[in-house]
């Protein structure tokens, strides 16, 4: 891990499972800097906006809003990786939950 430079390229992948929800957040927020999970998402907001419903409330002049829940492409289980960029707040990131991932140059 030490060997990483801040601005280069490192795949992120989990090999045990995270002893505690704080890391299990750390892992996805970490993951979820892969460009093919950023397409993903900005995807999936797509297709939230678009089936967003409005219909009155009461009858009155208050909307109310209907909107799809939100879905995570990922979820932080053993086996998942991503590949993104190094930088500093990210190296710190990594080191917190160093014992939960494998680390590598990409």
């Amino acid at each position: 891990m030490s060997e990483v430079a801040p601005g280069s390229t490192v795949t992120v992948k989990i090999v045990k499972v995270p002893a505690n929800a704080a890391a299990q957040k750390t892992l996805v927020r970490l993951l979820s800097k892969d460009s093919a999970v950023v397409q993903e998402n900005k995807r999936l907001k797509r297709v939230r906006r678009a089936n967003e419903t409005y219909s009155t409330r009461g009858g009155r002049w208050r909307i109310w809003e209907g909107r799809l829940n939100k879905q995570r492409p990922v979820k932080g289980v053993v086996g998942e990786q991503g590949t993104f960029t190094a930088s500093v707040d990210v190296l710190r990131d990594l080191k917190s939950v160093a014992r939960f991932v494998e680390v590598s140059a990409a």
